[in-house]
């Protein structure tokens, strides 16, 4: 535990050695080159972006194939064309080609990068050739750049005004209705005809059809799935009939008697 606890602390610098990061300057989010990349390829920069440890940059060996099933697609020649506009747009730099000797001295190996905004090998300084470079015109990466920079700079202009769209929204009100309110107090309802009263805010339960459900717990009635308001007054009229009916009987027999 304690060991593990000593692991845990962070060093002067405010680093550990069980947590890494890979870091991505502004200066390159807000590039016109980076603006200029696609998904798969901004995806391919951090792939490479997490193979460098503070040290290997020059060494970082990815292959095609390895590059692709890290970006997780299936199309080799969309991982390769990612390759290309990240060498073209001046973000990487090949160091070492491809090695593949089927030898038992040699071993083989993939092709070898370096990241131009870090420093290489042999103190080597960053060259940050991404900068300077754009894509051509009328192309499809170069609309890409055009409406990202455009996005950009709409959201820099209402950040620095304070209007951003968020907080300048008038869609919903900011204040919480108070749950008492009564949709029908707002209703211009009440007028001459109804003496300028104001209708009931809430209606009390109807009877005036009742639903009878078929099947558990469904009765005997003849008006089908719904039964009418009078219903129950015609059930006790019946049943005051029948009673009247049999009270005459009862006396009629007791005067034959």
């Amino acid at each position: 535990m304690i060991r593990r606890r000593s692991r845990n602390r962070v060093n002067a610098t405010g680093r550990n050695e069980t947590s890494r990061f890979a870091r991505l300057d502004y200066r390159i989010l807000c590039s016109n080159a980076y603006r200029a990349l696609s998904p798969n390829d901004r995806s391919l920069l951090v792939e490479l972006l997490m193979l460098y440890n503070g040290e290997n940059n020059g060494s970082l060996f990815l292959s095609v194939r390895d590059a692709a099933h890290r970006m997780g697609i299936a199309d080799l020649s969309a991982a390769s064309r990612s390759f290309d506009t990240l060498q073209v747009l001046g973000f990487i730099q090949l160091t070492q080609e491809a090695y593949f000797r089927v030898k038992a001295s040699n071993r083989s190996r993939a092709r070898c990068w370096r990241l131009t905004w870090l420093a290489g090998p042999g103190r080597k300084a960053p060259s940050w050739d991404f900068i300077k470079r754009e894509p051509e015109p009328k192309t499809k990466a170069r609309k890409r750049m055009e409406r990202g920079q455009k996005a950009l700079k709409t959201f820099r202009r209402a950040r620095d005004s304070g209007k951003l769209p968020v907080l300048d929204s008038d869609t919903m009100s900011p204040f919480r209705r108070e749950l008492g309110d009564a949709p029908v107090l707002e209703s211009d309802t009440p007028n001459h005809e109804n003496g300028g009263l104001q209708p009931n805010s809430s209606v009390p339960d109807s009877a005036t059809h009742i639903a009878i459900p078929w099947g558990a717990g469904a009765t005997n009635y003849l008006f089908g799935w719904w039964q009418s308001d009078w219903s129950p007054s015609l059930s006790i009229w019946i049943v005051g009939a029948l009673i009247s009916a049999s009270n005459a009987h009862e006396m009629r027999e007791r005067k034959a008697a």
